[in-house]
């Protein structure tokens, strides 16, 4: 996990060493939190790079780009970022940040209409994007300007900036996707003056132009599909809004109507089955029935003659929902019987039974189902059938299939707690200690004879799997005891240390002694400053949590740089623990 503590130990030392430097010269400019967790920059180099960073807390680094030409996973500029940001969201307190608003409210209402009126035409005469901005805000005042037009124009405009002969490359989207989110914003303030009209208009002139622009250029940042995205759902939020008139969804249902026949809505991503939802949703308010169903139908007959059946699956999916919505239900019903092979359909007729708590037919179909994902190899499949048999075994207090359910289900590919304590809460406490201690049995003899059958053959022993599969039992029933015995087999420092928080407090000279061998070892087999630094913030970790042990650890320092004389980098890191001797003294 990246985080602004860590990142140093996730880099090339290369990178961080250049990123080191812009950080310290000062290069990083701008630095703003545009949203939450959000943070953007400007840094100074060859150009100037915009750089942004997605936080997770004030820790984790979620995501980061920038627009400069560098290949590689990160660039010295967002290193540069990391820095500030860290400096500014760990080291210090963050000031907070006074409010200029009510200020600049107060400076607004000093100006008068004259002054106001030669500010916008002496801005709108050097300033082409302020007057098309301006323009555009106030296009209901203009009942003669073309507004999908002027949209149009600006739009072309745009992208022909951030193309390069019919072509956008990467390092171009991040620009063009801000001047892009730039113009949707602009249709959300629409939205809140209920310009509804031209909220559409510019929402619209938005996804024509850049569903054109994902056909020609490099989006591996996905940068261009969110937008189209997000001109989708502000054209659904639209026409869903209550006040809107019955004329702009006609001019919304026309235009739905139109763009999901062009196939580059369902070949570059999922963007034509959401303009389907809003297809359907204003069928239904404008009484459009009857297209809504030809156009299913001609896709369920076009995709039936295709190898792959997931667009016929969710089309029929998506006509029975509709035939529902209109009070069709004889027919949707009798689609629903015919289709039951496909999972959603079948998921949908056990959940209208389960809410008519027909349990035994909804189990019926949930069994029939698991039977044709065990034919298919769809393991998936049948693990969503099966917790649904456990949520109707709790509807009906079946217990002996709740305890069947949660315990497959507490140990499948690892370890859940959810399912774990829903196992242990349908005992009672002495019932549950022999359960446990039953089911612990179990394994032990299970891996002991896999063990054996597999011996000469397999790296593992059999305390490594038991590791896996018994801590986790250990931790939650509290057996401080049988894990401490559990690890002490252990030889592995980053295994060991997984299970530090939990022993710390009753074992800390027991777990010294694990650690002292294995921090040995580790030293035997790191091979760059990252792993020496990462050795060496382990071993001040156990310095800072154990102290009685900080001697024999600084010793256990010392002897790996002299048994590696010739590897500079990894003394340099250790010299670090060796100093605290130094310093606590």
């Amino acid at each position: 996990m990246l985080t602004l503590k860590n990142f140093e130990l996730q880099i090339s030392d290369k990178i961080i060493f250049r990123g080191r430097e812009y950080y310290e010269n000062a290069a990083v400019v701008d630095l703003e939190e545009t949203g939450e967790g959000l943070w953007y920059a400007e840094v100074m180099g060859n150009d100037t790079y915009e750089v942004e960073v997605k936080l997770s807390g004030k820790n984790k680094v979620e995501s980061y780009s920038c627009d400069c030409p560098y290949d590689g996973d990160m660039c010295k500029h967002v290193v540069a970022v990391l820095f500030v940001l860290r400096e500014e969201l760990l080291n210090t307190v963050v000031k907070k940040k006074t409010d200029t608003k009510t200020d600049f409210k107060k400076l607004l209402q000093k100006i008068s209409l004259e002054e106001y009126q030669e500010f916008i035409l002496t801005h709108a005469a050097s300033d082409k994007k302020f007057k098309s901005l301006f323009q555009r805000y106030f296009a209901d005042k203009d009942s003669q300007m073309d507004i999908a037009k002027s949209y149009t124009k600006h739009l072309k405009s745009v992208i022909r900036s951030y193309s390069n002969e019919d072509f956008i490359d990467y390092r171009s989207i991040h620009g063009l996707a801000n001047e892009m989110n730039g113009l949707l914003d602009e249709s959300q303030l629409l939205i809140g003056k209920g310009n509804f009209l031209n909220a559409f208009i510019l929402a619209r002139s938005v996804l024509i132009e850049v569903i054109e622009i994902i056909t020609y250029c490099d989006d591996s940042s996905g940068y261009i599909g969110a937008i189209i995205n997000s001109s989708i759902e502000l054209i659904k939020n639209i026409a869903q809004e209550v006040s809107v008139t019955m004329e702009v969804r006609k001019e919304i249902f026309d235009f739905v109507q139109s763009a999901i026949s062009l196939p580059v809505y369902f070949e570059y991503g999922d963007f034509g089955y959401e303009m389907v939802d809003i297809y359907s949703i204003l069928a239904i308010k404008l009484n459009k029935q009857t297209s809504y169903l030809n156009f299913i139908d001609g896709q369920i007959k076009e995709a039936s003659a295709a190898e792959y059946s997931y667009r016929k699956d969710y089309f029929l999916v998506r006509k029975i929902v509709f035939l529902k919505a209109t009070g069709n239900i004889s027919d949707a019903q009798a689609l629903v019987q015919e289709n039951l092979d496909i999972v959603d359909v079948r998921r949908g007729e056990v959940s209208r039974l389960v809410e008519e708590r027909d349990f035994l037919s909804a189990k019926k179909l949930i069994n029939e189902g698991i039977d044709i994902a065990r034919k298919k190899d769809h393991s998936g499949i049948v693990a969503e059938w099966e917790k649904e048999l456990l949520q109707i075994a709790v509807l009906e207090n079946d217990i002996e299939t709740i305890r069947y359910y949660t315990k497959h289900f507490a140990f499948d590919r690892g370890f859940h707690l959810i399912y774990y304590n829903q196992w242990k809460s349908s005992f009672d406490i002495a019932e549950w200690e022999q359960e446990i201690e039953k089911y612990i049995e179990e394994i032990i003899a299970r891996v002991e004879i896999q063990y054996q059958k597999d011996k000469g053959k397999v790296w593992y022993s059999p305390s490594t799997l038991l590791l896996g599969l018994l801590a986790p039992i250990y931790i939650e029933e509290k057996y401080w005891d049988r894990l401490l015995s559990l690890i002490s087999n252990e030889i592995d420092l980053d295994r060991l240390l997984q299970y530090h928080d939990h022993l710390l407090s009753i074992y800390p000279i027991q777990l010294l002694a694990l650690y002292l061998p294995a921090f040995e070892r580790k030293g035997d087999i790191v091979g760059n400053r990252r792993e020496y630094a990462d050795l060496a913030i382990k071993m001040m970790m156990v310095i800072e949590t154990i102290p009685e042990g900080k001697d024999e650890i600084i010793s256990v320092a010392e002897k790996i740089c002299r048994k590696y004389p010739r590897r500079p980098a990894m003394i340099e890191e250790l010299r670090r623990v060796i100093g605290i001797r130094t310093k606590m003294t």
